[in-house]
């Protein structure tokens, strides 16, 4: 079975992460899907990035939360790319690939849910996050939307899939190194649930995984993955 090459924040080994460059590199690159992350401003627009704090990304003080759109949109990924929102994220890639939104702890689902909507993408997106009661908010807004639990839990396949049912999701995103061989890969696709892994950056890994028959690879680098898979 062949895995699905999903890149990780755009292909940010080569572009600044969770850029619209990011995002059109990992296209070129003929990924198959895209995994960004999203938080909401102050003024309640959903954008595309990762960490709580500007500083890492754009050298700024303080929390991303407690900024406007209009003073996010001044900053530079890494003195390049503009912070996207989420809906010129979801209008850059119409359809072309999968996409899993992360919903960061303590994120409104509800803006969310709303530029999905607005951007005619629910058949296209997968949301996805750490947080349980996230994806319950979001299974109560649009059920039609596909939801997977992230995880980096060393539990067993069965606790794995408990966890899943009650966030009301379908899916398991794990840590790579918590999926321990073929058979626990089996255990979760016979409850009917889809399995990614994540963060795979060395082809050795990629083919194990992809050997032991999951769903897709979340890495930084499509190309390696693409080469493997």
């Amino acid at each position: 079975m062949t895995a699905l090459v999903i890149a990780h924040r755009g292909a940010s080994a080569e572009k600044p992460e969770n850029t619209l460059a990011a995002f059109r590199q990992a296209l070129a690159l003929g990924a198959d899907g895209i995994e960004l992350d999203v938080q909401i401003t102050r003024d309640g627009v959903p954008v595309v990035f990762h960490d709580t704090t500007l500083r890492r990304l754009t050298g700024q003080p303080g929390r991303l939360t407690d900024k406007t759109w209009a003073e996010l949109k001044k900053l530079r990924v890494h003195g390049a790319g503009r912070i996207p929102r989420l809906a010129d994220a979801l209008a850059f890639v119409r359809g072309r690939a999968v996409v899993q939104i992360e919903l960061k702890r303590g994120a409104r689902v509800a803006p969310v849910i709303r530029v999905i909507q607005q951007s005619r993408a629910a058949r296209c997106v997968n949301l996805a996050s750490f947080e349980p009661k996230l994806l319950r908010a979001a299974a109560l807004l649009a059920p039609a939307v596909s939801r997977t639990l992230i995880s980096k839990e060393r539990g067993s396949a069965e606790k794995l899939l408990r966890q899943m049912a009650a966030a009301n999701a379908s899916g398991l995103s794990l840590h790579h190194p918590t999926v321990r061989n073929r058979a626990f890969v089996g255990r979760i696709h016979r409850r009917g649930a889809t399995l990614w892994c994540w963060t795979v950056n060395d082809a050795r890994t990629a083919r194990r995984l992809a050997g032991w028959g999951v769903d897709g690879l979340l890495g930084d680098n499509p190309t390696l993955l693409r080469r493997v898979v």
